[in-house]
């Protein structure tokens, strides 16, 4: 284990040492404590992770991480961050921690205080988050591979006193009575108010025992609620409270709620995690359809913003967050220390030749032999929105390759070739029925007070492969047209729009788009190169089988390192190279100025760049400006040569 002290599987117990510490409600010595236990990244790994445990191997109310996307962020929450409990025996009162946890705890013969004036209300964020959309399997493997903890199986619940199913010839031997304790809690607004009446009181009384049920009084630091649950009815609620932006996506979306710096957090951001995990079932708040008259409630929020934000646990955890870490990037390969990553970038300068020289054996081999339209998909896996000046981002590189085979089928085996190369990825068939039914933009849903996801919604460093060649002849409507629009926006400018009804607004992105098309794609990009096939080959998968036996495991271990290095690097430009630039730029505009407009030049300048960083070159050489310069003449010439109506 890494200390002797349970900080793992016992958080809470060191959180409320701490805070009884730090009577002002300071939360710095929680956040200094387990940052200084997590400092060491392989402290890290014996932390469980949410991303590749399942939740019936995980402790409730332990330490876990949880790597991420946030999708949406909801309003803050108000809740009690500290609270007085008093002994019903000895008649002493004490101050407890409401921080860090969903349900307010008390003792045997201890009840908590509700009105006390030493009770101190504090605000949370909650954000929702879900896994990182289009990750790649090898990306989540290298993780749950780093991992040192052996999971065992815990209940799902964090209610000690909540028991298990019982069979109903053992009713007669149980003599224990339900434990009860009272429960607080304060909503995001004035909240729901849910009181029992008498005659509740005794129907709850009559039926103490019921087997698969425990019924018990809790207190919760979200609302005032007396309320009951099913335990099992919690594990196999069906209601779908998941959004996730690409479809067929898996993983434990979860409401992560954050005590310091919640302004610094956004939409999008990748960021991983690490706080308490609660899990109790008495957080979801189901919709009572039945008549009950016997209960009295008021309820402020609509119905679907209840089911909303308060999603059965079994299917949306809560995580308390104690280390919250941005992410530049999850490619586990590319070291975060700067001493670890110089050393891990001098390993791959001693092979990058033969490495650089076989990847690009087998990209020109899935693009049918093309070896230049190789060079130019290398440049596109390493793009990068680096910057952005005014509206336009500087780093992107969107490549259409055209003459493409006519099978959708070219473009998935391709997808799955470079899926296995950069760290997420998404494949997008434009057929009319697509296009006109998918969510592109994500779309504010204000009854439910949520926003619903959009397949434009990912994180930054994803590569999307659009297949055109699946847009079959037909009608786009409204929303197909729209969709093409938000599709294009992100390509010309990487900027998302997401519409709130009233108003729409321009998120940025950093997504790569590889468009494959037969002739040049109705969308945009920044590099169209029709393909001069060498290959035509009849049996498209057996053709890519052939990669098979190159594509090894330590061969995509350097390959994926390589990748990560070249695009994550710093670049810039020498005095000497920018005068060879500036006198080139004047002799070419002086020679033929329509053979160099300023957007032609921008682009040589972005080619330059990614072949500087395909050579692991921080500053370009004048052998590199004059391979980009051949590059694009051969590309122009290729363009030139097609049809016009191609062209």
């Amino acid at each position: 284990m890494p200390s002797i002290e349970d900080w793992i599987n016992n958080p809470l117990g060191i959180i409320q040492t701490l805070s009884d510490k730090a009577q002002d409600g300071d939360s710095s010595p929680v956040r200094k404590y387990f940052n200084e236990k997590l400092a060491n990244r392989s402290a890290l790994t014996w932390v469980p992770s949410l991303n590749d445990t399942s939740m019936h191997d995980l402790k409730a109310n332990s330490l876990v991480r949880y790597r991420c996307m946030i999708q949406d962020m909801y309003d803050p929450e108000f809740y009690l961050g500290k609270y007085e409990v008093k002994d019903t025996v000895t008649g002493n009162t004490f101050l407890r921690s409401g921080k860090y946890k969903d349900v307010a705890e008390c003792g045997p013969n201890q009840t908590i205080d509700v009105d006390s004036r030493n009770n101190v209300t504090m605000d949370r964020m909650t954000l929702y988050c879900v896994p990182v959309p289009g990750e790649s399997e090898w990306v989540k493997k290298s993780f749950a591979d780093m991992s040192k903890v052996k999971t065992q199986c815990y209940p799902s619940t964090s209610s000690t006193r909540a028991r298990g199913k019982r069979n109903l010839e053992d009713e007669s031997e149980v003599t224990d009575e339900p434990m009860e304790s009272q429960n607080v809690e304060t909503g995001n607004k004035s909240g729901d108010v849910t009181m029992e009446t008498d005659d509740a009181k005794s129907k709850r009384q009559q039926t103490t025992k019921r087997g698969g049920e425990s019924l018990y009084k809790e207190i919760s630091l979200l609302e005032i609620n007396w309320q009951k649950y099913t335990f099992e009815g919690c594990q196999n609620d069906k209601t779908e409270s998941q959004t996730f932006p690409l479809p067929g996506e898996k993983g434990p979306a979860c409401l992560v709620k954050v005590y310091d710096d919640i302004d610094k957090f956004k939409v999008n951001d990748m960021v991983e995690f690490v706080g308490v995990l609660s899990v109790d079932p008495s957080l979801a708040r189901f919709d009572n359809t039945e008549e009950d008259n016997s209960m009295i409630t008021v309820h402020e929020e609509p119905q679907e913003e209840v089911n909303a934000h308060s999603p059965p646990p079994s299917l949306v955890p809560r995580l308390h967050a104690v280390v919250c870490k941005p992410l530049k990037h999850v490619n586990p390969l590319v070291p975060e220390l700067v001493e670890d990553k110089i050393q891990v970038l001098e390993n791959i300068q001693g092979v990058l030749i033969a490495l650089k020289q076989e990847l690009l054996s087998v990209l020109e081999h899935a693009l049918l032999g093309d070896k230049m339209a190789a060079k130019y998909l290398l440049c596109h896996l390493i793009a990068n929105v680096y910057g952005r000046a005014d509206a336009m981002a500087l780093g992107k590189f969107s490549v259409n390759f055209s003459n493409c085979p006519n099978s959708s089928l070219y473009s998935e085996l391709l997808h799955h070739l470079l899926s296995n190369l950069v760290t997420q990825s998404h494949l997008l068939h434009m057929s009319l029925d697509n296009m006109n039914k998918l969510p592109f933009s994500p779309k504010k849903d204000y009854t439910a007070n949520r926003l619903r996801s959009g397949i434009l919604q990912l994180a930054e460093h994803t590569n999307m492969t659009v297949n055109e060649i699946a847009l079959e002849p037909g009608q786009l409507d409204v929303n197909g047209v729209k969709n093409i629009q938000s599709l294009g926006n992100v390509i010309n400018w990487q900027k998302v729009e997401y519409d709130f009804e009233f108003h729409r607004q321009d998120f940025p992105s950093n997504i790569s788009a590889l468009i494959i098309s037969e002739g040049r794609s109705i969308l945009p990009s920044d590099c169209f190169v029709p393909l001069q096939c060498k290959e035509q080959p009849s049996d498209l998968r057996n053709y890519f089988q052939q990669l098979d036996k190159v594509l090894t495991d330590d061969f995509l271990t350097k390959c994926r390192t390589y990748i990560g290095l070249a695009k994550h690097m710093d670049y810039s430009l020498s005095d000497e190279i920018q005068k060879k630039i500036q006198d080139d730029f004047v002799t070419l505009r002086k020679d033929d100025p329509k053979s160099m407009t300023v957007d032609d030049f921008h682009a040589l300048l972005s080619l330059t760049r990614l072949l500087s960083l395909t050579d692991l070159k921080e500053c370009p050489t004048l052998e590199i400006w004059n391979m980009a310069k051949i590059m694009e003449n051969c590309r122009k010439q290729r363009v030139a040569e097609l049809p016009e109506r191609q062209n």
